[in-house]
């Protein structure tokens, strides 16, 4: 189990974020994120994250989150602790599909709602940049196919990286990931810092939740445990059925176990 005395828990957990950005009667500190974030003001009308954790609540929910309206735009926002294959297949089959229910409920296609995904995302290849735009659009031409469609990436390694250098473009966001040493760094002033400050040292504060958080990561863990264990195992059935293969073949035991891995005394066992 995690000490969680010694823990400190950042809005890189997505429990943790949706506890101090999905709050309904106080919409400050999300409105201010996702303006930083589009460079645009928005009036929130409504905030869709049925599963949202917040500091009472203790019930895992499905990994979805955040979905607001907000004027003509729905906005998706996903919190990507770190980088698989198929983590943007993922994330953008989610909004996708928001996108196809909205193509349904408009009167006309004229009439649908700009649809856009934030990701905060960790552990991205060295090769993305700091804010990845997307959009769907010809490959020579950049015209665009559709223009009510946008998928933003925020890479917040580079933007922690960018922040220790002492460049705070992007400050409202590495904050998302200040231990409290680095939380105390950050100067006072700005509205937006102090609330988040605030809400996530309150958070951390509190024994119950953060008791919840270490029995969900434990949890977490083991089931990636057994899933790697599984993945594991499926690659060595593989190269058993490829050194069997070989071995009909009359190959040299030496050559076969070069060839897959296996030792010579596993192959041996297979005859």
């Amino acid at each position: 189990m995690i000490d969680t005395q010694e823990t400190f828990y950042t809005a890189k957990n997505d429990n943790v974020f949706k506890s101090i950005f999905c709050d309904e009667n106080n919409t400050f500190l999300l409105k201010t994120l996702i303006e930083r974030c589009l460079n645009t003001k928005i009036q929130i009308i409504k905030i869709y994250s049925p599963e949202k954790i917040k500091e009472n609540i203790y019930a895992k929910g499905q990994i979805l989150d955040l979905l607001i309206k907000a004027d003509n735009k729905l906005i998706n926002v996903e919190v990507n602790s770190g980088f698989y294959e198929g983590m943007h297949r993922r994330n953008f089959s989610y909004v996708s599909g928001k996108y196809n229910e909205d193509v349904k409920i408009g009167e006309s296609y004229l009439d649908m709602n700009d649809v856009m995904q934030i990701n905060f995302t960790w552990g991205l290849p060295s090769c993305y940049p700091i804010l990845g735009r997307y959009k769907p659009a010809d490959v020579e031409t950049r015209i665009e196919f559709v223009d009510n469609f946008k998928i933003y990436e925020y890479n917040i390694d580079k933007i922690k990286d960018l922040w220790y250098s002492g460049d705070k473009k992007y400050e409202f966001l590495a904050i998302l990931d200040c231990n409290k040493e680095e939380l105390d760094k950050i100067e006072s002033g700005d509205p937006y810092m102090e609330g988040f400050k605030k809400k996530i040292n309150t958070l951390n504060d509190n024994k119950e939740y953060k008791e919840f958080l270490s029995a969900e990561e434990d949890m977490r863990k083991t089931n990636n445990t057994f899933k790697e264990i599984g993945r594991r195992e499926g690659i060595k059935e593989e190269k058993r059925k490829i050194a069997m293969n070989l071995l009909k073949e009359n190959i040299d035991i030496e050559v076969i176990s070069k060839t897959t891995g296996l030792s010579i005394e596993e192959i041996k066992s297979l005859k």
